[in-house]
């Protein structure tokens, strides 16, 4: 007898915790599920795409599944990831899957060799057939070898068990294709996280989702105030989760994902190779997970101390490991505002300010390296100018943000001055000019940063050149 499955809600596709040495790390799939039911998961998908079942040997997958099914305890529905390359292979772990006491199959289309459309449709007709399982069709054209259409589908709707289709296409017009050609006879899950919105709009009925893991109560709240009609609040925490679902669905999923979920003192252990790659998730996307589950509230916020508004360029020097004697013969001025301090000194090249700036740029301290002020490749400022940041660059996302939007202030600000004719012929051709600049670390709107940069540079070189 098949087992009645009707889709609901949102279901995590939960990640796999692998340990250092490739084995199942138990203790954290126990804590992530016990997290996700928490936050209001409806279901949980185990041994999917997000958990990295094409990593894993059959016998793994299967005690993958006991564990699910033995750490759910009833709270939620199980739906097994039990797709495999060959038709045989998935009706066999899809009957374990039964036999153990999960609730729904997920079953990812027949990958890396490509068969007809007709070998599509028997695919999936022999596995609901050979199988008392409700059946999700899984449409994941980026993993597989093309999408399955419409018309499969609709075929695919006349067959008991097989209950819905979960697009994770990423293609909004063809998702709502789906939508509209299957309404009343197979419902669509939507399975791409930045297209969920626009789903749940269009009529999507459930979803199954990476960032599920993370935030299934947000996507619960958004389906939520879409079917009251409140777009607008909708819209509102979609737009919030954007950016978290946008890294996570353009970065491998689990990596990710497990990366925030240890930030939040998850133990969601590691990826399996090739995924684990030291290039997979650079220093400055860790980061920027990071600030996304700071905004959310998901994690506390790292809170940096406030600004140097009196910025003393000769100590600065001092600390950087330069002769402040190079400034004797300086025009030192500084600006700021809530966001930047900037302390500017302007000297002839044939200065000791001169020798300074070469030994700030050859010769940095580490954490302060100095760098040139630019307006866009290869078309440096008037007069040549350099900045130092005068916090130390701990992270890549402090280098971003200093060595971008900051630089980017910086150059606006002399460039500006010098197009309204502030900036004496003499200075331009024979002057060069050294900026130490300090940057609020809390700010997190880029081009907020460029702005208070460019005030606080043009602030300074208002004192210099009245």
């Amino acid at each position: 007898m098949v087992k009645h499955f009707v889709p609901e809600g949102v279901m995590p596709a939960l990640v796999t915790p692998f340990t250092k040495d490739g084995d199942l790390l138990e203790e954290g799939f126990k804590q992530i599920i016990d997290y996700v039911i928490e936050k209001g998961a409806t279901g949980i998908v185990p041994s999917g795409t997000t958990g990295e079942f094409v990593y894993m040997r059959t016998e793994e997958r299967k005690r993958l599944l006991r564990l699910a099914v033995e750490f759910a305890d009833g709270r939620v529905p199980v739906v097994a990831g039990t797709g495999q390359t060959s038709t045989g292979a998935t009706v066999e772990l899809t009957r374990y899957a039964a036999d153990i006491g999960c609730d729904a199959a997920l079953v990812i289309s027949p990958f890396y060799l490509r068969p007809a459309d007709k070998g599509y449709y028997e695919h999936y007709a022999t596995v609901a057939r050979k199988t008392d399982m409700p059946i999700i069709v899984y449409n994941i054209p980026q993993c597989t070898l093309g999408p399955l259409h419409a018309n499969i589908l609709e075929d695919l709707a006349e067959i008991d068990n097989i209950v819905a289709v979960k697009d994770s296409s990423g293609n909004i017009p063809a998702t709502v294709e789906l939508i509209q050609k299957l309404k009343g006879k197979l419902p669509v899950l939507i399975g791409h996280d930045e297209c969920f919105l626009s789903a749940v709009a269009a009529g999507a009925k459930a979803a199954i989702l990476a960032s599920g893991n993370i935030i299934p109560h947000i996507w619960l709240e958004i389906m939520k105030m879409v079917r009251e009609g409140n777009m607008e609040r909708a819209m509102e925490l979609q737009h919030s989760v954007q950016t978290l679902a946008r890294l996570i669905t353009r970065n491998g999923g689990a990596p990710p994902v497990k990366a925030a979920l240890k930030m939040m003192g998850i133990k969601a252990g590691r990826s399996r190779l090739p995924l684990n790659s030291g290039g997979t998730l650079t220093p400055e996307l860790k980061d920027e997970i990071r600030m996304e589950l700071e905004k959310l509230g998901l994690i506390e916020s790292l809170s940096h101390p406030p600004i140097d508004r009196e910025l003393n360029m000769r100590a600065l020097f001092e600390e950087f490991g330069v002769n402040p004697q190079s400034l004797s013969d300086a025009r030192i001025a500084t600006g700021g505002n809530d966001a930047v301090s900037a302390a500017v000194a302007v000297g002839r090249k044939d200065s000791p300010l001169g020798a300074a700036f070469v030994q700030l740029l050859t010769r940095a301290k580490i954490g302060h390296e100095a760098l040139s002020v630019i307006l866009e490749p290869n078309l440096p400022v008037k007069p040549p100018s350099i900045m130092v940041p005068v916090r130390t660059i701990k992270s890549l996302r402090q280098a971003s943000l200093f060595y971008g939007p900051v630089q980017s202030g910086a150059a606006r600000a002399v460039a500006r001055l010098l197009g309204e004719g502030k900036i004496p012929a003499e200075d331009v051709s024979h002057s060069l000019m050294v900026m130490t600049l300090d940057v609020d670390l809390n700010m997190r709107d880029r081009r907020a940063v460029t702005a208070a940069t460019e005030d606080a540079v043009r602030n300074a070189l208002a004192q210099i050149w009245r």
